[in-house]
């Protein structure tokens, strides 16, 4: 059993028991749960490709309906990541589960119990936001209902739904399975959203504190144990030649830092191959969505609340963005400091086998250990800063456009 992993990361052990992809739930159990989540999220699609047909001559409905699809693709994208990436998810948790036998010093377990406690708040906090939005926006449309109960009228009030929702059918009639319809779409999309979200940026704290604290050993290593010199002649050659007390008790310990260090690069990759092409799908939808988004508040500027729903929307996107920025970038800083640490350590006091070492490690390290989106676009807060220069000039453009046609 993962009992650190247990002990440590228990909200995450729910949400991946949710996503079907907890190391020892039942095979049976994990592909009725993913299974399910996917074809619901994709039996909603047809009933949207029915409303684009039968409603395409209303631009803002069809805009409004493709805006939605974007919403169900993202759901089903995710769902399908973690039914294709199951077993290396699996693999992440086994991972963090082993790192805490591993890495058992006291500056070491220090690290770790920091970067869990530190997930945990974030990936409460995070949860209870999204469910309270989406609780707040599955209510909302029932306020008519409440209406016709507390302050009843002559006639029944219009019935609203959570998303837009023209079926060929009787809406009125069918108006709660429609609504129970809608929910469950909804929230199963939501459920997998936190769970796939939380997975994600608690393995990336994970990685980074692994960083963090091979970099601060790397440096105490050789600055904190104190240095006899000593000058001989040697071969008629004067060379001059620093010991340390304890050289052979140093190298050991270098050679275990490094051997984690490993491990960190290791761990890094597998969250990279796990969430490699996922990144790529959500940087380009989300950026191309945002952007259309943008341009359709051009054309409501005299609806306000329409206006204040759309900017919500480009706020939820680019909080999706800045999540996978963020961190990439907040590991790539981490896997710098390594180097930063190895420079800045007294290197030409050591012996020369320490050197050879140092050597190594400065020549790895020396390329960042981050994140990409397809093995093409590194994840950092440049990124993310170019896709938000991209959708205000492409909103820019058109707000031109549209004041030189009036």
């Amino acid at each position: 059993m993962l009992e650190h992993f247990e002990r440590e990361y228990s909200v995450s052990k729910k949400y991946l028991y949710w996503l079907g992809a907890w190391p020892y739930q039942s095979k049976l159990s994990s592909n009725l749960i993913t299974i399910f989540s996917l074809v619901y999220e994709i039996s909603y699609c047809p009933l949207q490709i029915i409303m684009l047909y039968d409603y395409w001559n209303d631009p803002e409905l069809v805009f409004e309906l493709c805006y939605q699809f974007v919403g169900v693709i993202s759901f089903i994208v995710k769902i399908f990541n973690t039914i294709w990436n199951r077993e290396k998810l699996k693999r992440i948790c086994i991972l963090m589960n082993d790192h805490w036998n591993i890495f058992t010093s006291k500056l070491e377990v220090q690290s770790l119990k920091d970067s869990s406690n530190t997930s945990r708040k974030l990936t409460i906090y995070y949860s209870t936001y999204i469910t309270v939005s989406t609780t707040f926006y599955m209510i909302a449309p029932l306020t008519p209902v409440f209406l016709d109960i507390i302050q009843p009228l002559n006639e029944t009030r219009p019935r609203l739904f959570p998303v837009t929702a023209k079926f060929r059918i009787d809406e009125e009639k069918y108006y709660t399975q429609l609504y129970c319809c809608i929910v469950g779409m909804c929230s199963i999309g939501v459920i997998n959203l936190i769970a796939s979200d939380s997975t994600y940026f608690v393995s990336i704290i994970h990685a980074c504190s692994l960083f963090s604290t091979i970099s601060r050993q790397l440096e105490e290593i050789i600055t904190k144990l104190p240095v006899n010199e000593d000058t001989r002649r040697i071969e008629c050659c004067i060379q001059t030649k620093l010991e340390f007390e304890n050289e052979q008790m140093i190298y050991h310990e270098y050679i275990k830092c490094l051997k984690k260090y490993q491990l960190a690069l290791e761990f890094v990759n597998l969250l990279n191959s796990t969430y490699d092409m996922l990144s790529l799908f959500l940087l380009l939808l989300y950026g191309a969505t945002a952007t259309f988004v943008g341009i359709q508040i051009l054309n409501i500027l005299d609806r306000f609340e329409d206006v204040i729903r759309y900017l919500s929307e480009i706020v939820i996107m680019l909080i999706q963005l800045i999540i996978l920025c963020y961190s990439g970038q907040k590991l790539r800083d981490e896997s710098q400091n390594v180097f930063h640490r190895a420079y800045a350590a007294e290197w030409y006091n050591c012996s020369p086998r320490l050197k050879s070492l140092l050597i190594v490690t400065l020549y790895r390290s020396s390329v960042p250990c981050g994140l990409t989106a397809g093995s093409m676009i590194p994840l950092s807060m440049v990124t993310y800063g170019f896709v938000v220069r991209t959708i205000l000039s492409y909103f820019m453009t058109f707000l031109s456009l549209k004041e030189a046609i009036s």
